[in-house]
């Protein structure tokens, strides 16, 4: 079986997974509802999301050490989420999604965190191939991978349903393990 490290130090912030609580769920909830405007644009989960009872399933998911997901805590406050979406053992591929609170952002948090865990599906998971996919007009999402030397491999037209009505093209990135272990060697 597959074992994730629980805690990960990024320096000025932490990638955990933490006991399943429902005082995290309220937190969880509080820091999504609290991003809504920000999130809702790209995410349609956002719209499911009415209380702490709606991401205890989250947290729960998140505190499984056979998942690549985690919790993104600074100064002891979850401030955002970076995890596999999808995985494709047979086809030794994972996809990586994230989000982050909007305060956060411009301080290099979720490039770093979509690193560490782009290292941990090569390392751990066993991936030949990492994906993430953004919507073609969050530039800010679709930044990360682009920093980290992904390839965009593609526009995914229409592919994403965000609600009713709202339909988005995708970006499509990837980095392979050839690459990754080509770029540590720099």
């Amino acid at each position: 079986m597959i074992q994730f490290p629980r805690q990960i130090d990024c320096g000025d912030f932490e990638m955990l997974k933490p006991d399943a609580t429902f005082q995290l769920a309220t937190e969880l909830f509080q820091m999504v509802d609290k991003n809504r405007v920000f999130l809702s644009p790209w995410l349609g989960w956002v719209d499911f999301v009415k209380g702490p009872e709606d991401e205890f399933c989250v947290v729960q998911s998140v505190a499984k050490n056979d998942t690549g997901k985690y919790f993104i805590f600074v100064n002891g406050v979850v401030h955002g989420m970076v995890g596999f979406v999808q995985e494709y053992k047979s086809k030794q591929t994972v996809e990586i999604g994230y989000w982050l609170d909007n305060a956060m952002n411009g301080r290099g948090i979720m490039t770093r965190a979509v690193d560490k865990l782009t290292g941990l599906a090569f390392d751990v998971w066993g991936a030949n191939r990492v994906e993430i996919q953004a919507a073609l007009e969050n530039k800010k999402s679709r930044a990360i991978p682009e920093r980290l030397g992904f390839n965009q491999d593609g526009i995914l037209r229409q592919r994403e349903i965000v609600r009713p009505g709202v339909i988005q093209d995708l970006a499509i990135y990837s980095k392979l393990k050839s690459e990754w272990v080509k770029g540590k060697v720099k």
